[in-house]
C-alpha cells in the first residue's frame, strides 16, 4: 500500500518539479541540416529515468525552437527526434538562450554552438574523447582476440593505458582550468579514486591487503560536489549511488543509515540531489530482501520524514511512511520480542516468555495456507532432529479461529510444538505486535527473547542457529 501510493504521488511531484521552476525564460534554437523531422523533444535525465521537458515543432526545414517563460533546471539534456531516438546532448548550466547548428548523421562532429561557452567546451570534449575512442577500440578488440602468451599483449596494454591516461589528463586539466563549470562538476562525478602505489604496512610488518578497498571507500566521493543539484540530471549519479550502497559499504542497517545520513548532510535540503537521494534510498532499502534492513525505514522515518526534512512530499505520503515504520518498530532485529499469551488446543493460556529454551522459533501459520502446508512438515523435521540438540522450542500461532481445523492440522502434521490460537489472546493482537499479515512467517528468538532473525524458512534454521551459537560463544570468550 505504501509503495504504490507514495510512488504515484512522488512521480507527479518529480515530473512537475523537474520542469516547473521560477518564472524565467529560456530559448534553445536547434538547426539540423538534412533533417526530415517535424518535431523534436527536449528531455532530461533524473536519476535512472528520463523525463520530457519540452516539445518544438519545425519552423522551416530543420529549424526548431524550445522556448518557455520558465527556468530550465541545470543538467544534461537530450535532443530526441520524432522517432523518439536520442540524437545529441546539450548542457544546461543555467537558464539558456543559445543556438545549436549541426548536420545529420554526424551531429557531434558537425556541431556549432552559439552563445554558450560551456557547450562549446562540452563539444570540444566530446570530439576529443570520440577521437581517443576510435584509437582505443580496435586495440581492445585485438587484445580480446589475442593469445595471452603473445609477446604483443603487454605492448597493446601499455598503448591502451597511455590513451586512457591521455583522457584522464584532459579531464584533470579541464577541472583545474574551468572549476566553475558544470562539465567540471560532471568530471568529478565520474572520477575514480587513484590508489596509492604501495600497500599499507601493519605494525607487525605485514602488508594490509584490505587497504586498497578501505582507501577506495574513504575517497569514493572526494571529487563529487554533492551540493550541485545539476548532477542528478545526468545518467551517472544514480549508478554511482547504487554502486556505493550495493558493493562498497557494509550491509548492516546501522552502517547503511550512517552513510545515508552522511551523504544527505552534504546536500542542500531543498535541492534536487537531496530529494532524489533521500527518496531513492528510502525505496531501495524498503524493498530490500536482506534481513534487518527494515530498521532503515524506521530510522529514516524518525530522523527525516517525521522531522519535517522532506517538505516537498505530500502529507499523505509522509504519514504513510511514518505509519509503516511504526508497524515495524517492535520487531526489529535486537529488540525484545513482545510477549504473546494465547490459548492452546486445551483452551489453557500459554505464555511465549515462559519458554526457557536457548532458542524459540516463532511460527505464524494458517490451516488454509498453501505455503504453510509445505513449510510445516519441514519445521516438524527440523524440530525432531535438532530441537533437543540445539535446545529449541517452537511456538506456533495459528491464524484461524476454528479450533477444530487447528487441532486436525496439528495432528495430521504431527506438530508437537507449543501450539496456540492467535485470535484467542490475552495480549495485544499479534498482527499488530509482529506486523504479520501473511503466512507462513518464521522468526527466531534467543534465550532472552530478543529477535535475532526473521523471515527465514525452516531449511535455514539449523545453519543460522549453529552459527549464532558459535559466534555467541566467541563473544563470551572475548569478554
Amino acid at each position: 500500500m505504501i509503495k504504490n501510493t507514495v510512488l504515484f504521488i512522488l512521480s507527479l511531484l518529480i515530473i512537475n518539479g523537474v520542469i516547473a521552476q521560477n518564472q524565467e525564460h529560456y530559448k534553445i534554437d536547434i538547426k539540423i541540416k538534412n533533417s526530415n523531422d517535424s518535431v523534436l523533444y527536449l528531455a532530461n535525465y533524473y536519476g535512472d529515468k528520463t523525463y520530457m521537458a519540452d516539445t518544438a515543432f519545425v519552423k522551416g526545414k530543420g529549424n526548431f525552437v524550445f522556448e518557455k517563460n520558465e527556468k530550465l533546471a541545470g543538467g544534461l539534456y537530450i535532443i530526441v527526434n520524432q522517432a523518439r531516438k536520442s540524437i545529441f546532448e546539450i548542457l544546461v548550466p543555467q537558464s539558456p538562450d543559445c543556438k545549436f547548428e549541426t548536420e545529420s548523421p554526424e551531429y557531434v562532429q558537425n556541431m556549432k554552438v552559439h552563445n554558450s561557452s560551456e557547450n562549446n567546451l562540452f563539444y570540444d570534449y566530446l570530439r576529443f574523447s570520440g577521437a581517443l575512442y576510435d584509437q582505443v577500440k580496435p586495440l581492445n578488440d585485438e587484445l580480446q582476440n589475442m593469445d595471452p602468451d603473445n609477446d604483443s599483449v603487454q605492448l597493446l596494454k601499455d598503448t591502451i593505458q597511455a590513451i586512457n591516461g591521455e583522457m584522464n589528463g584532459f579531464k584533470e586539466t579541464f577541472m583545474r582550468e574551468h572549476p566553475e563549470t558544470f562539465l567540471s562538476s560532471f568530471f568529478g562525478l565520474i572520477k575514480e579514486p587513484i590508489f596509492p602505489d604501495t600497500l599499507l604496512t601493519l605494525p607487525d610488518g605485514a602488508k594490509d591487503s584490505l587497504w586498497p578497498f578501505r582507501y577506495y571507500k574513504q575517497h569514493y566521493w572526494d571529487a563529487v560536489d554533492l551540493s550541485d543539484d545539476r548532477l542528478v540530471r545526468t545518467p551517472v549519479f544514480h549508478n554511482k549511488l547504487d554502486t556505493y550502497f550495493d558493493k562498497i559499504i557494509s550491509k548492516d542497517a546501522d552502517s547503511i543509515f550512517y552513510e545515508i545520513d552522511h551523504l544527505l548532510s552534504q546536500m542542500n535540503e531543498l535541492g534536487d540531489m537531496y530529494k532524489f537521494t533521500l527518496w531513492h534510498l528510502t525505496i531501495k532499502f524498503d524493498e530490500s530482501q536482506i534481513m534487518g534492513h527494515d530498521a532503515i525505514l524506521v530510522k529514516l522515518s524518525d530522523l527525516y520524514f517525521s522531522q519535517g526534512k522532506a517538505p516537498w512530499l505530500h502529507e499523505e505520503v509522509i504519514n504513510n511512511i511514518i505509519k509503516e515504520a511504526d508497524k515495524r518498530r517492535s520487531t526489529l532485529i535486537g529488540n525484545l520480542a513482545p510477549n504473546m499469551i494465547m490459548q492452546d488446543t486445551n483452551l489453557q493460556p500459554r505464555s511465549m516468555h515462559d519458554l526457557d529454551n536457548d532458542y524459540v522459533v516463532l511460527y505464524f501459520w494458517d490451516p488454509g495456507c498453501g505455503h504453510c502446508k509445505k513449510e510445516s512438515p519441514k519445521l516438524v523435521e527440523f524440530y525432531k532432529n535438532y530441537g533437543e540438540k540445539l535446545d529449541v522450542e517452537v511456538f506456533t500461532v495459528c491464524a484461524d479461529t476454528n479450533l477444530a481445523e487447528m487441532k486436525k492440522y496439528i495432528r495430521d502434521k504431527k506438530m508437537n510444538f507449543t501450539n496456540v490460537n492467535g485470535p484467542r489472546t490475552y495480549t495485544q493482537d499479534y498482527h499488530d505486535l509482529y506486523n504479520v499479515f501473511t503466512t507462513p512467517i518464521i522468526m527466531v528468538l534467543d534465550k532472552n527473547k530478543r529477535i535475532i532473525a526473521k523471515r527465514l524458512v525452516s531449511d535455514q534454521l539449523v545453519d543460522f542457529i549453529e552459527n549464532h551459537k558459535k559466534y555467541s560463544a566467541l563473544e563470551e570468550s572475548d569478554q
